[in-house]
């Protein structure tokens, strides 16, 4: 039995590893971040996941140098939508809430999320699917 636990461990952090590695950028978001931070917007991240894996996978897209702020919900202990993740994040960064709006694909974590944190959001839905969350997103974008 610790031979199996041990093998799962060896599997699941190089499971981890390549999944570190993964990133595909969605057509036009490297120029429209690099428009956004020209035009003097300051930008940072709040995600769920594992530390490790999230922070290789924004430097190996070549994203990490234009957010100022990267929070992974591993170091918090709370994922979105939990209200904690936003209110950590602000506390940690030099990023006002007033000023600032969520932008994300994911409704339930990301838009129900900004909600809960009185947060303006953008949801980014180009499958356009139904919003049963019972939270309307300040913008809805369904195209890039």
């Amino acid at each position: 039995e610790q031979l199996g636990q041990t093998v799962g461990l060896e599997v699941d952090q190089e499971y981890l590893g390549y999944l570190g590695t993964q990133h595909e950028l969605m057509p036009g978001a490297m120029a429209m971040l690099k428009q956004a931070q020209r035009l003097g917007y300051q930008l940072g991240i709040i995600t769920n996941g594992v530390a490790k894996v999230q922070k290789s996978r924004l430097s190996e897209s070549g994203l990490a140098p234009l957010f100022s702020s990267v929070l992974v919900s591993e170091t918090v202990g709370v994922e979105k939508p939990d209200p904690v993740i936003f209110e950590r994040f602000f506390a940690t960064s030099e990023v006002a809430p007033e000023r600032s709006i969520m932008i994300g694909d994911g409704l339930p974590s990301d838009i129900v999320g900004a909600h809960k944190a009185h947060l303006a959001s953008v949801w980014y839905n180009p499958r356009r699917v139904a919003n049963t969350s019972g939270v309307t997103p300040t913008v809805t974008v369904a195209n890039h």
